[in-house]
This record gives C-alpha cells, sequence and structure tokens, in this order.
C-alpha cells in the first residue's frame, strides 16, 4: 500500500484529536458501557443480600442463599425473651403478649436461627428501659382505664374490653399511669442471660451461632411508635449510653458476637438534635462517643454503624431515580436533609463512610431495613431492587436486610434471584465486583463482578427507562471468548428469569439491545484463566467513593493498602480521569511494608503558573522536531516519492496535534485568559487512582469527583 493512500485516514485520526482536545466531538446520547476486570476490584460481602424473616419463604431463602436473615423491627424493641413476647406499640394498639399459657423462653428467635440456618443472624436486642412482662394478652390503653379514643384493635379485646390507640376522640395523647402493669424494667443482666441462652443452643458466634446483634431498632422514634413507656423522646447522650451498657453485656456472653448500631430511622434519626450532640449530627456523636468508649475502656463495643433507610416510590420515576442517593454526588433526592442539613446530594454510603472515617475508623456499615418496594408488584419493583443489589455491591456494603420478604413469585424475588441464582442451578453474580461504568447511570445501570470458583464475569445491565436502548459494553482485561450468555428479566415474564440466545463478543465488545424496564445478565467465561497473584499482592481502598473539590478548594481522600503477600516493596499511585487542568498528589508518595499503610490523596485545580508551565512545556515538546523534519524535507533530490508523502503526514499530524493540545487549558472558558484551568463546575468525573511498583501487581480503586463552584 502507498503512503499517500493511508493519508486521509491519518488526517482524520489527527482531526479526532484535536476535536477531542476542544470537546468539538458529538455525542449519540446513547450511553456508553465499559466493563474492566482488572480495575476498581473489590470483595462483594454475601451479607449485603440480606432479608427481614417475617414472612420469608423458607425454601425461596434457601434457594437464593439469603446471606443473612433479621429478627428485628419495632415488635422486637420490648421483647422479653422469658415470655417469649413483646409489645406492639402504637403500630397496633399497644398490644402485649401472645395468648400462650406456658411460653417457651427464647422460642421465636430459636426457631427463626433454626429454620434459615446457615444463614447469619442477626438479632434485636431491647435497650429500651422496659420490655413486656407476660405472655398474657394485655394493652397500654384499655377504653375501661383510658376512656373512649379515636380507634380500638378490630380483633382483640382483653378482659372483656376494648384496646385503644391512646388519642382521645379529638385528638389529645394519653398517658400510660401504670407502665409496671404491663411491663418490666429492662437490664443489662436479663438481655446478658438471653445472649448465653443463644450460645449454649446455636454456639458462639465464632463457632456457628449468632453473629450479629442489633442495639434495638429506632430509638430516636420511641417517643411516637414507643410512646406508653417513652413519652419523650430521649436525647442520643442516652442512647449512646444505654447503647454501650447492653453492648458491653453482649460482648461479656460472647466475645466473638458483632454488634450493630444505633439502626436508626430515615433521615431524621440520622440528624437529631445537633446542639445537644457536641453540634454533631446524631449518627456522627454516635460513633465519637463509642470511640470514646474504645479508647477509655480498651474494648471496641460497636462493629457497625447502622442505620435505616426507605427509598422514595412515589412514582415509578421517583422509584429509580432514588437509588442515586446512595451515592451519586450528582443527584439531590430533594429531601429536607439535603436542603437544610447536607446542603446538597444525599451521596448516603459515601457519607456514613466519611463519618466513620472520621469518628470511627475501622468500624463497617451497615443499613439494616430498607425497602424501595412500591408494593404494586411490578417489574419496576423488581429492577429498582436489582439496582439497589449492585450499588450495595460496587460501594462495598458491609451488610444490609431488605424489609418485607418478597413471596417466591414476586418481581423483587427474581431481583434476588439475579443475583444469587439466575438459572436456576445456584449460578450466583460474581463475588469480586469489577469496574462498570456508565456514561448514564440514570438511563442504564451497569454492574459487574468475577466469580471466584470459575473466574466467570457477570454484567449486568438495567434499562430504567420504558423504551428499547442499543448500546455496546467494551470489555477490558478480558480474554474474551466469542460469546456470552443472556439472561432476562423483564415485563415480558414477571415469573421467571429467562435464558436468552448468546450474544456476540467481537473485538472486545458485546451490542445489545435492552428491553425497556429490564435487566440483562451477561455471563463470560474468559478463555483464559487469569494468572495466579503475585507474591507482592495488596488491596486498594478509599476512604469514600465520591469527592468534592473545587477551584478554590481543594478535596483530600484516604488511600489505605492492605498487604496480603508480604508486601515489601514500594508502591507508587497515579490518578486519570480528571478534568483538565487539574491534578493529584499523595503524602507520602509510596508505601510500602507488610501492614497496611495510608496516603492522602488531594485533588485540586492547578495553579496559572502550573498550567503556563504545563502549556510551554507542551510546546517545546511538539515544536523542537519541527527542524529536523524541515531538513529532511529540504533533502528533495534524493527522496523519493513516498518518502516525501510520509515527512508530509507527518508533518500534518503533529501541526493537527499541536493545535489541539496548544487549545488546552480552557479555550472559550473564563479562566482562560487568567492562564488558570477551564471552568468544569457541576460536573462529575470517574477518576482511577492506580498503583505501581515493581515486582507487585498493579491494582486500582476509583471515585467520583465532582468539581463545584
Amino acid at each position: 500500500m502507498r503512503c499517500y493512500r493511508v493519508l486521509p485516514a491519518i488526517l482524520f485520526a489527527a482531526c479526532c484529536l484535536t476535536a477531542g482536545a476542544t470537546r468539538l466531538c458529538a455525542q449519540s446520547g446513547v450511553p456508553t458501557l465499559s466493563v474492566d476486570v482488572a480495575a476498581a476490584r473489590n470483595a462483594i460481602n454475601p451479607d449485603i443480600y440480606g432479608i427481614a424473616n417475617y414472612g420469608l419463604d423458607a425454601t425461596f431463602a434457601q434457594e437464593i442463599k439469603v446471606g443473612n436473615v433479621r429478627w428485628g423491627g419495632d415488635g422486637t424493641t420490648r421483647y422479653n425473651w422469658m415470655v417469649d413476647s413483646s409489645n406492639s406499640g402504637f403500630d397496633w394498639y399497644f398490644i402485649g403478649g401472645n395468648g400462650e399459657t406456658a411460653p417457651v423462653p427464647s422460642a421465636s428467635p430459636d426457631l427463626m436461627v433454626k429454620t434459615y440456618a446457615p444463614a447469619d443472624a442477626l438479632i434485636t436486642v431491647p435497650i429500651i428501659p422496659y420490655v413486656n412482662k407476660s405472655a398474657a394478652w394485655s394493652c397500654s390503653c384499655p377504653q375501661s382505664v383510658y376512656g373512649a379514643q379515636q380507634s380500638y384493635d378490630p380483633y382483640l379485646q382483653v378482659n372483656g374490653g376494648n384496646c385503644g390507640n391512646s388519642l382521645t376522640t379529638s385528638g389529645a395523647q394519653l398517658t400510660d399511669s401504670n407502665i409496671l402493669a404491663n411491663h418490666i424494667s429492662n437490664t443489662t443482666t436479663l438481655q446478658q442471660q438471653w445472649v448465653a441462652h443463644l450460645v449454649s443452643t446455636f454456639g458462639t458466634a465464632a463457632n456457628g451461632g449468632v453473629k450479629f446483634y442489633q442495639l434495638d431498632n429506632e430509638p430516636g422514634g420511641w417517643s411516637n411508635t414507643h410512646r406508653d413507656v417513652m413519652p419523650t423522646e430521649p436525647g442520643y447522650a442516652a442512647i449512646v449510653q444505654y447503647g454501650q451498657e447492653y453492648a458491653a453485656a453482649v460482648k461479656t456472653a460472647d466475645p466473638s458476637a458483632l454488634v450493630l448500631g444505633p439502626s436508626d430511622f430515615t433521615l431524621g434519626g440520622w440528624i437529631g438534635t445537633p446542639a445537644q450532640q457536641n453540634n454533631l449530627y446524631a449518627g456522627q456523636y454516635y460513633l465519637q462517643q463509642m470511640a470514646a468508649y474504645q479508647q477509655q475502656h480498651g474494648q471496641r463495643l460497636l462493629d457497625y454503624f447502622d442505620e435505616h433507610y426507605y427509598f422514595d416510590v412515589s412514582s415509578p420515576a421517583a422509584q429509580l431515580a432514588s437509588t442515586r442517593t446512595l451515592w451519586d454526588p450528582t443527584y439531590n433526592g430533594g429531601t429536607w436533609v439535603e436542603q437544610y442539613d447536607f446542603d446538597g446530594p444525599m451521596q448516603l454510603i459515601p457519607r456514613f463512610k466519611s463519618w466513620i472515617s472520621t469518628y470511627y475508623p475501622g468500624t463497617k456499615l451497615s443499613i439494616s431495613e430498607y425497602s424501595i418496594d412500591s408494593g404494586q408488584k411490578s417489574i419496576v419493583d423488581a429492577i429498582a431492587e436489582m439496582d439497589v443489589l449492585g450499588i450495595f455491591g460496587r460501594e462495598q456494603l458491609d451488610f444490609a436486610d431488605m424489609w418485607s420478604p418478597p413471596a417466591p413469585t414476586d418481581p423483587i424475588a427474581y431481583s434476588f434471584r439475579m443475583f444469587r441464582n439466575y438459572d436456576g442451578n445456584g449460578s450466583q453474580f460474581g463475588d469480586t465486583s469489577v469496574s462498570a461504568v456508565s456514561s448514564d447511570q440514570g438511563t442504564l445501570s451497569i454492574y459487574a463482578a468475577q466469580r471466584s470458583t470459575d473466574n466467570a464475569v457477570t454484567v449486568l445491565v438495567i434499562n430504567k427507562t420504558p423504551a428499547a436502548i442499543t448500546s455496546a459494553i467494551t470489555l477490558a482485561n478480558l480474554s474474551s471468548p466469542s460469546a456470552a450468555q443472556v439472561y432476562t428479566y423483564s415485563a415480558a415474564s414477571l415469573t421467571s428469569i429467562v435464558h436468552a440466545a448468546n450474544a456476540s463478543i467481537t473485538n472486545s465488545s458485546v451490542s445489545y439491545t435492552f428491553p425497556g424496564y429490564s435487566a440483562v445478565m451477561f455471563v463470560i467465561q474468559p478463555t483464559v484463566a487469569p494468572p495466579p497473584p503475585a507474591a507482592d499482592n495488596y488491596m486498594l481502598s478509599l476512604s469514600a467513593n465520591a469527592l468534592s473539590a473545587s477551584a478554590s478548594k481543594p478535596g483530600t481522600l484516604m488511600l489505605t493498602m492492605t498487604p496480603t503477600g508480604g508486601l515489601a516493596t514500594a508502591e507508587s499511585f497515579a490518578c486519570s480521569g480528571l478534568p483538565s487542568g487539574w491534578s493529584c498528589s499523595f503524602a507520602p508518595a509510596t508505601l510500602s511494608g507488610s501492614t497496611p499503610q495510608s496516603t492522602t490523596i488531594t485533588v485540586g485545580a492547578m495553579s496559572a503558573a502550573q498550567m503556563s508551565g504545563l502549556r510551554s512545556g507542551i510546546q517545546t515538546v511538539l515544536v523542537w522536531p519541527f527542524s529536523l523534519l524541515f531538513v529532511g524535507a529540504g533533502s528533495t533530490r534524493r527522496a523519493s516519492r513516498r518518502r516525501r508523502a510520509r515527512v508530509g503526514v507527518m508533518l500534518s499530524v503533529m501541526a493537527l496535534t499541536a493545535l489541539a493540545l496548544a487549545a488546552c487549558g480552557g479555550s472559550g472558558s473564563d479562566n482562560s485568559d487568567k492562564g488558570g484551568p477551564p471552568s468544569s463546575a457541576g460536573q462529575a468525573y470517574t477518576v482511577t487512582v492506580t498503583a505501581t511498583g515493581t515486582g507487585a501487581a498493579t491494582h486500582s480503586a476509583q471515585f467520583t469527583l465532582t468539581v463545584s463552584s
């Protein structure tokens, strides 16, 4: 092939480079999807696939290998294990007892643990000052004592009388004048004896017994749900004190047990009353005080920082968008805490992780009660729940439980099947999350993970719109076969995950048409097994998965390197994916050793002097070779036409490239005249941090950078 025949192609590539540098290349509008098997690798904790036990079908739980099962909720706050009964509080007419004449101590939670074994069990330990007194039926507000009320239990009468809702016919709140008639005082001794019973029945947490204990349920809401025994809302100092006392009792009975708290309600429970909490939010204060206890007593009582979260399910659009409140620094869910407290997007998981990093490092993160179920049993319910589970895995949540277990044929049941048994033969979504990026996660969500049992890469794409979308997934660092297996779930069949025709893989890319409101799983079996990990190996983790910074105020993150194979060599770090004119630095610049080490990443805009120096350097590098090319071009007498054509092409390419790079730094931006970085306020960038070192594996971690004004 003669040189001049490739001239148009080379010039076209140069033009694309120019257009890319000046941001002139048009976007198609269809989300682009990519998976990099070597990037952002993090283990997925199976405990994120947990479900509350009430009504959970045991066969379904076994089918999906449910991660954990929770004994919790309002009905467990006043549970007395000795009489195996509780009080329902305001949820249902303050009814106490279970009607049994000879109750078996701890019968109900014991049965739960046995029924769902080997799933991990989460048991709620009451820390409220009062628990139910007797298995005999009782109620806190009988009509015979407190007079007429707004409504009564339509099914049960206690001692021949009606049980009221504690509100007079005019709406006034009644006060329980004899709490001890139906309750006894709660004590740490009582709860320690219960944990001892569970240990004697099932073994310690370390030996297959009950692994998790939760410090009550939504204590910030006791004055509402349990207003008969707690008419005044407790301050968070009291909630912390209760938590410390009862957590110590749990740890005394089983030192290997793991404790969760404060397990408070959505929005308000996280905030509390900052003026009474060292000017901190309730969750921050709780972490701070639990850390102070450990510092003073030398014992960690809190293993998981745990809160509850209910999504916006007011409409299908709101339901699907609300998953972004878990992580997205560009999405504001419109809640009052975002408006008045957080002053911006919720970013719930990164936000909670930043609280942990600041106030009690080493604590894990849990959302032990959440729901995105609209109750409509729709395809939107299913794909919204899949989106949540995908986010939990990617964002490295440690523990979660969905409230309101689905029936085995409900759409949300297929959400769990997609991750835990998509083919009906026990095949699961991978257990190591890898980089999966969509240019528009609000339209096409994508999650990917590699399975340790057979190295298969599983990729889940969720179309969150009612219309079909055709896009392609580019695959990196994967020896791809010729095709991927495909499993789909859509409105076409709400009672099955369909094993569809294989999708071809061409040039490490999978093109597919994703039906409206659907989830599509690709299962890709690499043709070559990945090499064994290097002798010097490690894991990377970030203190948060999102960061906000501005041109005037840099942002910082903590990057931790945890050796897994006797790492000794020095690892250095670099960032990619930053906006034009921005840079990152690391302090210290390298890490080494056999124990976990951390470095602080500082991300910010380069100064005018740095930008000027960078442009001068680029121009020097690009301009000085031109003299050599002209020298070669001047020897035309001895040069062939082919050589002259080659020289001409190279001159053209370099000239266009020089023009493109000269434009870098903010052509058309307000800052360009000042020599500063281009304006990028309001934009979000996926930044990759890569660690490299001689004789050690290369690893990376990712975070989302939002540029604020």
